[in-house]
């Protein structure tokens, strides 16, 4: 069983998954500047969501927890990951760049391969990364880490991240 820290950053990756669905069902479209609002609503959604409440927790509390226990998980897949997080925001940039300059092949092109590598990211965190977490820490460990995870989302505003949640699983 997985512990609840690890357990809502499942969920948060669950949450951009979906996200990534809603937007590919946006390329679908013969004319993307219609959804020019959608798109950048999107586009902030992984900025702040992806960005800021997802890989904030990651970078503020969790690798830093896991670099005191196990210094070579630190230089092996928590390196990895963390360049990982800079490309993301790199392309998120270039992303908004494109979208505008109203350059909506160039920002489909972005986003896509944005999208591909983000997928294979959450694919090594939920089944490699996050499994080694919930075995190399101990439930007080998993306790705190839960609770900072918790405060992290009061410290960023919480009802910004449900409601975030909620629009992009389409909740009322």
């Amino acid at each position: 069983m997985r512990s609840p820290g690890i357990q809502m950053l499942i969920h948060e990756h669950d949450v951009i998954l979906k996200a990534i669905e809603r937007v590919n069902d946006i390329f679908k479209s013969q004319h993307l500047s219609s959804n020019a609002e959608s798109l950048t609503w999107f586009l902030k959604f992984f900025r702040e969501y992806g960005d800021l409440y997802h890989h904030r927790k990651e970078e503020d509390i969790l690798f830093s927890l896991i670099e005191k226990k196990d210094q070579m998980l630190a230089i092996g897949i928590i390196k990895a990951l963390i360049e990982h997080h800079e490309i993301f925001r790199e392309d998120l940039g270039k992303a908004q760049n494109a979208l505008s300059n109203s350059d909506w092949i160039l920002a489909r092109n972005i986003l896509s391969s944005y999208f591909s590598n983000l997928k294979d990211h959450i694919s090594a965190e939920n089944d490699e990364f996050f499994i080694s977490v919930d075995q190399l820490l101990d439930d007080s460990e998993k306790e705190a880490l839960y609770f900072s995870f918790l405060d992290k989302d009061r410290e960023l505003d919480e009802n910004k991240k449900k409601e975030f949640e909620r629009k992009v699983l389409n909740e009322n």
